[in-house]
């Protein structure tokens, strides 16, 4: 739950310096309204989403899939890097008399305290509708039409909500009042009031968020910013006398915030926004990247749901991980089928329910392990381990042998996992436990090197991957000291190694991270790629210290600033040389550009082969009398889906001096040759093609 309230939060935080960076000074209200609401609703539901695993950018995709059709285990299928799952474990053991603050660990702190924070904000969001509800209801009320415009009284502001206007008629003389009116009609027509209370209900599981803050006033901001062009449109409205009204109207006494209200704290925000100049269209390209940034989002934050085909043999459980799901799906007694191969027996464990032959769990093991080991005769014999002891009853013909067994946990070993903080599942997780061999040792190595915060979702991956010290070791020395217990899961199942590491460490990048290191890994991304790119895109190779804690005010703050300025750098790079990678962007692409003389910067690269634009497109681009296009503008033809046709279409209705700008829009406002064609029939012979666009902005008129 913690990791899917995380990346519901990374994707508004990612989402909202979208929208400030570069849409929130546009003039496209109603689409930055589409805009937020869509990506809002997005950002809860795209963690959910489960690709085909050869899509996923996700650091689990490289854990070995199982050889069956079911799905994996939720420890395994949530990949063992996002295994540690909440679950409520007792720091004190069996011991029921420790004092209660000591029965919880973090974890599961930060849980209640999450649980604390949606139930007190639950209720105010019911607190607030309920006295809405009743404000409206029990109030004077005069009908208009569809609209309710209840009575207040007092130094309230006016405010909407559903069908509902709230205002007092004391406080207005009459052209403010009918302002007034006209604005918070607008809200009840264009039903505003359902995009606060989506904003508000997502508030509601947020709040812990700052950014869902800030979403939720960006959501109101708009809206009002929306209204305010919709009124002004108006020519009965004279704008100097609205804004005047808006002063006059702004009260410091909000009404709830469930409403769609007149708020001073964005009264200078909305006042710039109604005199500032209108976006141009050419700028709607920016839009078209909220698309790939969802699908990245998909790809990096979800696990895959991995499949494979069936098998035909006892040679089902081969990956360690895999074994997990088929030793819980035993009883504690059944049948054996084993075959011994020199030194070592493989033995397949199966419910004594189950007549298919080819179901069970299978495991090696050493012959020397076993006590009484029976050969070429019937007779009972075991092997013991610190989770337990399995009894066995058959007879060996040779190498071959069959029979039942039966297994007993050690009660004085679970016991000693309790101690831990560890909660078990006393059917299921003791044979999980002997099958991998987990021992206490394991546990001991792991707190010396700085682990003490277990959960079984944890140690079942780690010991049946054998993560062992040295392999512990040798990733903190390589300067990934802060790596954790969910991170060395997917970093031994993905085959990261000492040479590997090092590979890294000598690539150029100092400030990798351990996520970084992983999905590098999955990507199948190399020292030397690392080092290639780091050249291509000369990203400074100057050696960096270990950074100090920064002094309350630095003696160097210009060098500071460079050193910041450097890290930054190297991330974007890093972040765009993962991003090339997943898309298949290689030296081949890059080069075609360059042979053409069309320098292109990393991002762009990114968005032309997400939208497959090729040297080939730019050229035929500058052959039809487009020298100097750039890049951006490259972008938004082929997201438009802009041809070499269509642009000689409209040079033949007569426009000559053609600009790049002009062909943008006039397709993303829908005005096609033919459209012209049929506007000139009607005798709109209008003398540019920025005149058909207005024309068409302004009528929306369709022919």
């Amino acid at each position: 739950m913690i990791s899917y309230l995380l990346n519901v939060a990374l994707v508004i935080c990612t989402i909202l310096v979208f929208y400030k960076v570069l849409l929130r000074k546009e003039t496209f209200y109603k689409l930055n309204r589409f805009v937020l609401l869509t990506c809002l609703i997005f950002s809860f539901l795209l963690p959910l989403i489960h690709l085909p695993e050869q899509w996923t950018f996700s650091i689990t995709n490289a854990l070995p899939a199982p050889e069956h059709e079911e799905p994996l285990a939720p420890e395994l299928q949530n990949g063992a890097a996002q295994s540690a799952k909440p679950a409520i474990v007792s720091a004190a053991g069996t011991n029921n008399t420790a004092p209660f603050f000591q029965r919880f660990s973090l974890k599961q702190a930060m849980i209640i305290i999450y649980w604390v924070g949606v139930t007190v904000f639950a209720i105010n969001f019911i607190v607030q509708l309920i006295t809405l509800l009743y404000r409206a209801y029990s109030r004077p009320v005069i009908r208009d039409g569809k609209f309710r415009i209840v009575e207040l009284s007092g130094d309230q502001a006016p405010c909407s909500f559903g069908n509902n206007i709230f205002i007092n008629p004391e406080k207005y003389d009459w052209d403010t009042y009918s302002q007034i009116l006209l604005h918070e009609k607008i809200h009840v027509q264009q039903g505003h009031s359902y995009d606060i209370l989506l904003a508000e209900l997502a508030l509601v599981f947020q709040w812990f968020n700052p950014f869902a803050w800030l979403y939720r006033k960006a959501v109101e901001d708009n809206l009002e910013f929306l209204t305010d062009n919709d009124l002004l449109k108006d020519q009965d409205i004279d704008p100097s006398s609205y804004q005047l009204s808006l002063v006059k109207v702004s009260a410091p006494h909000f009404p709830v915030s469930l409403t769609t209200n007149y708020n001073q704290s964005i009264l200078k925000r909305r006042l710039i926004m109604m005199n500032a100049k209108r976006s141009n269209i050419n700028t709607t390209w920016k839009y078209l990247f909220i698309l790939p940034i969802l699908v990245m989002f998909v790809c990096f934050l979800n696990e895959p749901i991995a499949y494979a085909k069936p098998v035909k043999s006892a040679s089902l459980n081969n990956s360690p991980l895999d074994k997990v799901k088929t030793v819980r799906a035993l009883d504690d007694e059944g049948n054996w089928f084993a075959t011994i191969n020199n030194n070592t027996i493989n033995i397949r464990f199966q419910k004594s329910t189950d007549k298919n032959k080819d179901n069970g769990s299978s495991s090696t093991f050493e012959l020397s392990a076993f006590k009484n080991f029976p050969k070429d005769k019937e007779g009972t014999f075991e092997l013991a381990r610190e989770a337990g002891t399995m009894h066995f009853k058959g007879k060996f013909d040779g190498d071959m042998g069959m029979g039942t067994y039966k297994f007993v946990p050690n009660e004085a070993f679970a016991n000693s996992l309790r101690s831990e903080g560890i909660t078990l599942d006393e059917k299921d997780d003791a044979m999980v436990f002997y099958m991998i061999d987990l021992k206490k040792s394991y546990i001991a190595m792991l707190k010396r090197q700085g682990f003490t915060d277990f959960t079984k979702d944890a140690l079942i991956p780690l010991a049946a991957l054998k993560v062992d010290e040295p392999f512990i070791k040798a990733i903190k020395s390589n300067g990934f000291s802060d790596v954790s217990l969910e991170n060395l899961i997917p970093l031994k199942a993905l085959g990261v190694d000492e040479a590997y590491l090092a590979e890294i460490k000598k690539s150029g990048y100092k400030n990798i991270t351990v996520d970084q290191l992983i999905t590098l890994k999955a990507q199948g991304i190399s020292g030397d790629f690392l080092k290639s790119a780091m050249v291509a895109n000369n990203v400074s190779k100057t050696p960096q210290k270990e950074k100090p804690e920064r002094p309350a005010r630095a003696e160097k703050p210009e060098q500071l600033e460079r050193d910041e300025a450097s890290e930054r750098n190297e991330q974007t790079s890093l972040e765009n040389i993962i991003a090339m990678k997943a898309m298949n962007v290689d030296a081949a692409f890059r080069n075609g550009f360059k042979q053409i003389g069309f320098n292109v910067s990393d991002e762009e690269l990114i968005a032309m082969k997400s939208l497959n634009v090729s040297p080939d497109y730019i050229k035929n681009i500058q052959a039809a009398g487009f020298k100097d296009v750039q890049s951006e503008e490259v972008i938004s033809m082929k997201a438009l889906g802009i041809t070499i046709d269509e642009i000689k279409a409209y040079r033949n209705l007569g426009f000559k001096d053609l600009k790049i700008e002009d062909v943008v829009a006039a397709k993303a406002t829908g005005v096609t040759p033919a459209y012209i064609s049929s506007m000139k029939k009607q005798g709109h012979n209008l003398n540019s093609l920025d005149k058909y666009v207005e024309t068409k902005a302004i009528t929306g008129s369709i022919n």
